[in-house]
């Protein structure tokens, strides 16, 4: 990334304000007014009148899974959609050694097990991942190399012990700048990693790695600070008392929780533990996926923060609408039925389980339509304003105020080639020239490199 001390952004929308410059030093907003003088040895940047908004922010993401992603085979819908092009793909994956292949829906060939997979590809250790990134399904080559004996070739919440076993990624660091830099292109200046088996390792190599992205990383019980992220299930649920006792402890050390809820009993559950122990600043619930107002009522007085992820609205609901009863549909991802019952509201995209572009889930808050176009939950829909609020946000308080451009915050902007009443008719990345963070170039359209203009 190329290094701006000192950057003057010139003729800026800023808040709705046209005509604005915004003067940057030391990664910091240190003016921002109408017609500021340039200073001596300082990097103009001219807006040219269009909007310039906080840096986004995405509030749940898996950024590790997402750099293996991309050197992955795809093997769920839309990219394959049955048992042939899942044995096409699988036949088409490069290279001699493992194969990795991520999405899978049963809708492509049932729930996988061993000998389905071998009928697919025998000859090559195989391991698929099913989209919801509960579970992984390996063929009896690879049965054979993780010494799983009779096993069938199924394995539940298994990710930290398969990649103590698996050979690392050997270019893991470049991988994961690469994705950092597609970030960029979206105007992403941070992350929360959200991965919960997230380790020390984990969170030094963020830090370590010149990344475009401000690295926010959730984990267990291993990490010393930082929030503690809980994963539920209905098939193997916790007793109530170890959940309670989980979210006490991790309290006691200044530690928030945040737990992962899909589903209706989990999202119960979780709300009745918090109850149970009290909050804190930073406790959480990831995806509330499925929520009716029974449910939204267990979250009063309890100020729990929802993160969201409207996409899966747009790039599952036509399989949501196959799967679920319609009236269940209705309340999945909600977004403005969580405002209205005073749920501090932020989004995130779950990438790689979603897409990881922040614009699309925004498009997906205010439109509320499956791929298809048929629209669920169509009360649930939020302004363009409202789905931009919920990427802008602070790391620590996705439900809070937006962060705002002014004298004395992060420099972590987020430049639009056009000012914001052209850009909410069409929310897209596309609308994206330039993101800075700390003051310096991540990405920059005319050049697609970090260098300023």
């Amino acid at each position: 990334m190329a290094a701006a001390e000192r950057l003057l952004i010139v003729n800026a929308e800023v808040d709705g304000a046209a005509g604005l410059d915004v003067r940057c030093r030391r990664g910091l907003i240190a003016e921002v007014g109408p017609a500021l003088a340039p200073a001596a040895g300082e990097t103009t940047l001219d807006a040219s009148g269009g909007a310039l908004l906080p840096g986004l922010h995405d509030h749940h993401i898996h950024l590790a899974a997402l750099a293996a992603a991309d050197r992955s085979v795809r093997c769920g819908p839309p990219d394959v959609r049955n048992r042939d092009e899942l044995a096409l793909a699988l036949a088409s994956a490069p290279g001699e050694g493992w194969i990795r292949a991520i999405g899978y829906h049963e809708s492509v060939a049932g729930m996988l097990e061993r000998g389905t997979i071998d009928a697919l590809q025998r000859h090559r250790p195989v391991r698929i991942q099913h989209r919801s990134g509960k579970m992984w399904f390996v063929n009896s080559k690879a049965v054979e190399l993780l010494g799983l004996g009779d096993s069938d070739g199924r394995l539940f919440r298994r990710d930290r012990w398969l990649r103590e076993r698996l050979p690392a990624m050997a270019d893991w660091d470049a991988a994961l700048q690469d994705t950092s830099r597609q970030l960029a292109r979206y105007g992403v200046t941070g992350v929360t990693e959200t991965t919960p088996s997230n380790q020390a390792q984990d969170v030094e190599r963020y830090r370590r790695l010149d990344l475009c992205q401000r690295v926010v990383a959730m984990g267990d019980e291993t990490l010393e600070a930082g929030t503690l992220k809980v994963m539920l299930d209905d098939a193997a649920l916790p007793t109530f008392e170890q959940l309670l006792g989980r979210i006490l402890a991790a309290h006691e050390r200044a530690r928030p929780v945040a737990v992962h809820c899909v589903t209706r009993t989990e999202l119960v559950f979780a709300l009745s533990a918090f109850r149970a122990a009290g909050t804190v600043p930073g406790d959480r619930i990831e995806h509330a996926s499925i929520a009716d107002d029974a449910t939204l009522r267990l979250f009063r007085n309890t100020h729990l923060t929802v993160v969201t992820q409207p996409n899966f609205i747009a790039e599952r609901g036509d399989q949501y609408l196959a799967d679920v009863a319609r009236a269940e549909c209705e309340n999945l991802y909600r977004c403005q039925g969580f405002l209205d019952a005073d749920v501090p509201l932020g989004g995130g995209t779950d990438a790689p389980f979603g897409d990881a572009d922040p614009w699309a889930a925004m498009r997906a808050a205010v439109a509320r339509r499956s791929a298809s176009g048929i629209v669920i939950g169509a009360g649930e829909a939020l302004t363009p304003e409202r789905a931009l609020a919920l990427f802008t946000t602070p790391p620590g308080n996705p439900g809070g105020a937006p962060r705002r451009i002014q004298a004395g915050a992060e420099a972590d902007l987020c430049l639009l080639d056009r000012p914001w009443r052209q850009a909410r008719l069409a929310l897209t990345a596309a609308h994206v020239r330039a993101t800075l963070l700390g003051g310096r170039t991540t990405y920059n359209r005319a050049n697609r490199t970090g260098a300023t203009t």
